[in-house]
Formats: C-alpha cells, structure tokens, sequence
C-alpha cells in the first residue's frame, strides 16, 4: 500500500508541475483566449526585402500585429501583398497608409502604419474583395534600393569619364608638376631676398603705425582748436544775428511809420522820374562842355580876351 500511495503522490506532483508549466507560460506570453482578430491586405510595389512572415506591424510605433502571409500579386507580380493580421482595436481608416521600414541595423523589416485622421470612415473590403486592402507608399530605403542601379551606372560613368580625362591631359599634367618643381627650386634659391623682402615688409609696418600715431595727436589738437575756436565763431555769430535782427526790426518800424508817405512816392513821384532823369543827363551834358572850354583857353574863358602869342623879335 506504501508502494501505490508513493506513485500517487509522484503523479500528482508531476501533473501539478505541468500545469504550473502551462500557466506560467501563458502568464509570459500574455496569451489572452479571447482576443479578436481583423486581417488586411497590404500592397506593396516593388522589393520588399528583409520582411518575413511573422515580421512585426506597427501603428504609429506601437506593435499591432505580425505578418502572416507574403506573395506576388497575381495579376501584377512586380507588385508583393503582405497578409497581415492586426488586433481588432486597431483604428485602421481609409486614409491610413503602410510603409516599410528597417529595424536597427539588421536588416530586419517591419510595416509601420500612419495617418487614419478621426473623420475619416474605417477601411471596408472593396467589391469582390476578401480583406480590406492598404495600399503601402513607397519608404526611403526602397527609393534607394530602387535608385542603387542607376546610381552605380552613374557613378561608373564620371569614374569613366575622369579615367579619359586623365589620359588626355597627361601631357599637360606632367608640364604643370615640372613648373611646380621648378618654383619650389626657384623659391629656395631665392630665400635671402624673400627674407628681406619680408624684413622690408616689417619696415613698412612700423613707419605706418608712426605715422597712425602723429595723425592721432594731430586730430586731437585739431579737437581741441575746433572745441575752443568755433565756440568763439558760434558766440560771435549770435551777436551778430541779435544785432541784425534789431536792424531788421527797425527798417521794419520805419517802413510801417512811414507808408503812407512812401504810397504817395509811389503814386506821384515815381511818374515824374523819368523827366528828372532827362533834365540830370542834360544837366551833366552842359557841366562837361563847361569844363572842356575851361581847361582849353583857360584866360579867354576867365577874361573874355585870347591869350597873346609870344613874339621872339
């Protein structure tokens, strides 16, 4: 009877252990029974290089879901569609995009979904269509994957072309390296005089900032003449302006004294100037021919009588 108890208790233990087993690796892997799924299908043209099945799918960075599936369109096979399979929370709109992108430095893809804007209606299957399908935009690394081709022919081509350039000029690169050599010698033989010509250089500096110095003494004293004579200069040109300002005031007293005076000029005088004048030329006129007989017969025109003429005999 110890016999038989002992197995049962070693069975038991043991089929307590396997279901603590099973537990606990339900517990790990956060398994939950009662989860839902949705599955979608995702386009993509072109390489879709580095995703596998069961590769990861990500919302916005968060893991959603995993790959299920991957093959050639059948009516496209440039063209691959990714069956994925997506927690049923996940809000996947009609605006919602998938690209592919890497993860880390692995090389290893995953699809990450974007955008999906709150006015914008879940995504349905199309007509005759199982899954609802995401048309997947193209991502960096696959424009660049795509690109690497015509990028290396490029890249072949100017390699090309300066291995041709090189050849054709040969010549003209080798008598550019001589004249180069030929100045550095050149230069080397030349080091005594380029030592004084810097020496010459340093001369120069030295004599210039002399000069600099002088010039800044001079503009000081010019300062300082400027500060004490032009102060004199602006004090006298006040006075002055204060003395003209009472002259002006002045002649303009006097006109306003004497407007009325001044009209009556104006109105009865001025008409009578043009005969002054007249009589003034003649005036003059007279006064000039009086003057000429004076000085030529001085006595005849004092004393009425010639001047007698001087007789030797």
């Amino acid at each position: 009877m110890e016999i038989k108890s002992n197995n049962v208790l070693i069975g038991a233990f043991a089929l307590g252990g396997i279901a603590l087993f099973f537990l606990f690796a339900l517990w790990i892997g956060r398994v939950q029974l009662d989860r839902t799924y949705t599955y979608y299908e995702i386009l993509f043209s072109g390489s879709v290089s580095g995703l596998t099945e069961s590769g990861v799918v990500q919302y916005n960075g968060i893991p959603v879901g995993r790959v299920i599936d991957l093959h050639l369109a059948e009516d496209d096979p440039s063209k691959v569609v990714a069956m994925v399979e997506l927690d049923a929370r996940t809000p996947v709109k009609e605006d919602t995009t998938a690209q592919l992108e890497l993860f880390g430095l692995t090389g290893v893809a995953l699809i990450e979904l974007k955008g999906g804007s709150a006015a914008s209606p879940p995504l349905k299957p199309s007509a005759g269509a199982s899954y609802p399908v995401i048309v997947a935009a193209p991502s960096a690394f696959q424009e660049l994957f795509s690109s690497a081709p015509d990028t290396l022919q490029n890249a072949n081509a100017l390699i090309s072309d300066v291995r041709l350039l090189v050849q054709e000029n040969q010549k003209s690169i080798g008598r550019i390296v001589a004249n180069l050599e030929s100045l550095s010698v050149d230069l080397s033989g030349n080091s005594s005089n380029i030592a004084g010509t810097l020496e010459n250089i340093n001369t120069i500096s030295r004599d210039v900032a002399a000069a600099s110095g002088k010039l800044e003494n001079l503009a000081g004293t010019a300062d300082r003449l400027l500060e004490t004579d032009v102060t004199e200069l602006v004090r006298e040109a006040k006075a002055a302006a204060v003395s003209y300002r009472k002259v002006a005031e002045e002649l303009e007293q006097l006109l306003s004294n004497n407007r009325g005076s001044l009209n009556s000029f104006a109105r009865d005088g001025l008409g009578q100037l043009p005969l002054l004048i007249e009589e003034a030329r003649e005036m003059v006129g007279s006064l000039e021919r009086f003057v000429s007989r004076a000085e030529g017969d001085p006595a005849r025109f004092l004393l009425g009588r010639d001047t007698p003429e001087y007789d030797p005999d």
